[in-house]
């Protein structure tokens, strides 16, 4: 695959700096090219593949240099690796391939306060050095001590509680089309390492998992009811459901339920990724407010939306384990989120482009439409 991808990306990024488009049909081409030789009809990575084909059409809402295209291309390849190795090596460097990039698209926003990319920059570099650390100290049997540091790594990348300080800053300056990717594409991988890596270790901190989830639903769910800002509402919002996905590895104590708790942690990042692109973009180009209020329904959890089959699989999986005390954290929080994602839709009226309106209907009818048997079998086969 990489003989054709990168090489690919590679000229697509260098005619783009003369003909604009050609960076978007060249990330376009290799999100196709990246299930050569893979199961084609692969759900969870089909699914992977639709959010990358979201983050990099929003990207022409932009109106920059046409390379920025390969950025989201760049780390769904990351991410599609990482479904299929268990090598660590080989994960660790999808790890910082899926990272990196997310280090241009904030630095190009021009409304980013230089603190506040500075502050980025640093919490992403610490997050990956802590990250390494602890895969190295888990395979040198120090387990314990690996584990937290893999932990506190994941925490600072993907914003959990308490070491989300980063997330409020960029969400509120950067601009809404890069925090969208931020907030989606570039999720999935380090919790996909985290599970694989946990779930092959004797020594699970458990409380540590715990505490970060219970922690990150309460900060992440009170910051938002208390921010009037959409775009502070919306970070708050993703710390609160970074604790939900981290709920499901507090599963990982029990590996007869860890497919499921893995489906669970899957499906709300996908849902936390279609809700904050169609949020998002709806912030920068205006939106259909029955748009807004069917991905305000699916953050919420209603029934039969996408965000209610990530929460009802994690409910799930935390009931079967016998972690009931998280269970019931779990359901407290996701009734405290209701107000705010319900004061957000009504922030929005009528939309101003076709293209941002169609990415905002992609990501309803994504809502509407996602059914999770086939996730949650694809998930089966991956631990099994």
């Amino acid at each position: 695959m990489e003989i054709l991808t990168l090489p690919l990306l590679t000229i697509g990024s260098a005619l783009a700096l003369r003909f604009r488009w050609a960076g978007l049909i060249a990330g376009i081409l290799v999100v196709l090219l990246a299930f050569w030789q893979k199961p084609l009809l692969e759900p969870l990575l089909v699914l992977i593949a639709v959010i990358a084909v979201l983050n990099i059409t929003s990207l022409a809402l932009l109106n920059r240099f046409g390379t920025i295209y390969a950025l989201p291309a760049l780390m769904l390849l990351a991410t599609v690796y990482a479904f299929y190795t268990n090598d660590l090596a080989s994960l660790i460097v999808c790890f910082i391939v899926a990272s990196v990039p997310t280090y241009v698209l904030v630095l190009i926003s021009e409304e980013l306060k230089p603190k506040t990319a500075v502050k980025y920059t640093t919490f992403m570099v610490t997050a990956t050095i802590l990250f390494v650390l602890g895969i190295v100290f888990i395979q040198l049997e120090m387990k314990v001590i690996g584990s937290v540091l893999l932990l506190v790594g994941l925490a600072l990348e993907v914003g959990i509680a308490p070491f989300h300080e980063w997330v409020p800053d960029v969400f509120g300056e950067a601009d809404p089309v890069v925090v969208a990717i931020i907030a989606s594409l570039a999720k999935f991988v380090p919790f996909l390492i985290v599970f694989k890596v946990l779930s092959h270790t004797d020594a699970i901190p458990f409380l540590f998992i715990f505490a970060l989830a219970v922690i990150s639903m309460f900060v992440g769910n009170i910051g938002a009811l208390t921010s009037n800002e959409p775009a502070k509402i919306l970070a708050y919002s993703t710390v609160a459901n970074m604790g939900y996905v981290i709920s499901a590895l507090a599963v990982v104590v029990n590996p007869s339920f860890i497919a499921l708790a893995f489906a669970g942690a899957f499906i709300q990042l996908l849902a936390n990724s279609v809700g904050k692109i169609g949020f998002f973009t709806a912030l920068k180009e205006g939106a259909n407010r029955l748009f807004t209020f069917m991905l305000a329904f699916s953050m919420i959890g209603v029934p039969p939306l996408l965000g209610f089959w990530g929460k009802f699989f994690i409910l799930t999986a935390l009931v079967k384990a016998n972690l009931i005390i998280l269970a019931v954290i779990f359901v407290i929080n996701s009734v405290i989120s209701v107000p705010y994602y319900v004061r957000l839709a009504r922030l929005f009226d009528k939309g101003k482009g076709a293209l941002a309106s169609s990415i905002v209907l992609v990501c309803v009818l994504l809502s509407l439409l996602i059914y999770p048997t086939p996730i949650y079998e694809s998930c089966l086969r991956l631990w099994g």
